[in-house]
């Protein structure tokens, strides 16, 4: 104890950062040296669960923020149990205006119970902010003042119409990153919408299973985004048709209607990850011209047609990975690989490097990966991470050199590359 008592603050805070602010202020009662010290904690991590009482854990909040004297708060967590007083939480607008807070955390347990309330919006200093579990109302539009909020996670939030969500992000004018997950609606929303000139990065996650047949459209509208996170289980997400031109990065898992409204969006992309209905995107016609790494989910039946597909749409690629990232259900043992009838242009000039993950072997993915070797001149690495069951080491070392002596065979020509089994 004396040894530990004997760092200094900045150490001893740092410490106490890591745990509940209720841990933190009864250890002063281990020695002076420990007194009043959690007052100057950078960091505020509250939760019911270490209180014996909703109205214990209410009080201690509220003194805490009292009493506090750290003059910039860079992180705030609250998570709390929806009660009729708990709404009184960290909502009183004398302690939230002494507060210079950078990063807010607010959790509740249930969705339906607690709304968020406008004394959240007047924290100016904010600079991230997670709300999780709560019921988002509209009409505070002109209420709020969040102008440096920069990271904005939306999780688990009921939106209670329409305009919930786009009369918050009209008043957001430095939000660079949203996140929206598992988004929850009454049975009167329809539509969110999304638009945000300034947005850089966008990741949007599934609706939850238990939505059944009310599921939320999305309608997005941000051309100055960089990263795109999509992950679709919603009845529709449709993009505008203004190109998103400085978009660095999409990773697209969709299975909605508006394929192509998306897809037309993204063609400025430089790396890219893709998992879907093949089918949709067959009827795309696009060029992406600038793509220079791509992944594709081998999930999806007959996926090798989307990688065909963007493969003769990408003149410049580099580098190309295919992996099963998602089980849908087994493959139609009818439907079989067919060798296209041209080159992607990527082959002569650009394609370097080549990573298989999950090749188990199978007549079509041994032609498709003789058809790679054989025709991607300028390829240096090949690497090839094969689905082996069988547990022992020595079987599967044995079927890995057969694996690579098949695809050397097939490829009809010595490899210049080189070809690895990991």
């Amino acid at each position: 104890m004396d040894i530990i008592s004997e760092l200094p603050d900045d150490l001893l805070l740092r410490i106490l950062s890591f745990v509940h602010t209720k841990t933190a202020f009864d250890a002063q009662l281990l020695s002076k040296r420990w007194r009043n010290l959690w007052k100057k904690l950078p960091t505020l991590y509250h939760d019911y669960t270490s209180h014996r009482s909703q109205s214990q854990f209410l009080a201690f909040i509220n003194k805490t923020l009292e009493l506090l004297e750290s003059p910039v708060l860079e992180s705030f967590y609250i998570r709390i149990v929806p009660t009729e007083t708990s709404s009184r939480v960290m909502l009183r607008r004398y302690l939230l205006a002494k507060l210079h807070v950078r990063e807010l955390n607010f959790v509740s347990t249930n969705p339906v119970a607690l709304q968020v309330k406008k004394g959240i919006y007047h924290l100016h200093t904010l600079v991230i902010l997670r709300i999780e579990c709560l019921s988002l109302e509209d009409g505070y539009g002109n209420q709020i003042t969040l102008q440096s909020l920069k990271v904005l996670q939306l999780c688990c939030v009921r939106y209670s119409s329409d305009a919930s969500l786009s009369n918050l992000l009209s008043s957001l004018p430095s939000l660079e990153d949203l996140l929206l997950d598992r988004c929850l609606s009454d049975k009167s929303t329809e539509t969110l919408s999304i638009a945000v000139p300034c947005l850089q990065r966008l990741t949007v996650l599934r609706c939850p299973e238990y939505c059944g047949s009310h599921l939320v459209r999305l309608s997005v509208n941000a051309p100055s985004l960089k990263y795109l996170n999509v992950e679709d289980h919603w009845r529709n997400v449709s993009f505008s048709e203004e190109k998103m031109d400085e978009l660095i990065e999409a990773d697209v898992n969709v299975c909605y209607i508006d394929t192509e409204k998306l897809v037309r969006a993204i063609i400025s992309v430089k790396r890219l990850s893709l998992c879907v209905v093949t089918s949709k995107i067959m009827r795309v016609s696009v060029f992406f011209n600038q793509l220079v790494r791509l992944e594709i989910c081998t999930c999806q039946q007959e996926w090798w047609n989307v990688l065909e597909k963007v493969l003769l749409s990408s003149p410049k690629l580099c580098i190309l990975k295919l992996h099963q990232k998602h089980i849908f259900g087994t493959t139609d043992p009818t439907v079989r690989w067919k060798e296209p009838s041209s080159v992607p242009a990527c082959f002569a000039s650009h394609l370097e490097t080549f990573e298989w993950r999950g090749y188990e072997g199978t007549e079509d993915e041994k032609k498709l990966a003789s058809y790679i070797l054989r025709n991607a001149g300028r390829l240096k690495t090949v690497t090839i991470y094969p689905l082996i069951t069988n547990p022992d080491i020595r079987t599967g070392r044995i079927l890995k050199n057969h694996m690579i002596k098949e695809l050397v065979k097939l490829s009809g020509c010595l490899l210049t590359c080189k070809l690895v089994f990991r």
